[in-house]
């Protein structure tokens, strides 16, 4: 593998990060605030993804 490939792929591993980081934040925020509890939030993640599996082409499915 390339180092440009790898340097890339590290990359996209700490945006990710981030990203779970700050929806973790998020979601903590919005359980103290008692606008949401986890449970909801894991029901609403797992509908979100039987309907985008159901309606949506994965970048994955592109990509190759």
């Amino acid at each position: 593998m390339s180092k440009k490939k790898k340097d890339s792929i590290k990359e996209l591993g700490i945006e990710i990060d981030i990203l779970d980081h700050m929806l973790a934040a998020l979601v903590e925020t919005l359980e103290e605030k008692g606008i949401m509890t986890n449970e909801e939030w894991e029901k609403k993640i797992k509908a979100k993804i039987e309907t985008t599996a159901k309606t949506t082409q994965s970048f994955r499915d592109v990509e190759t």
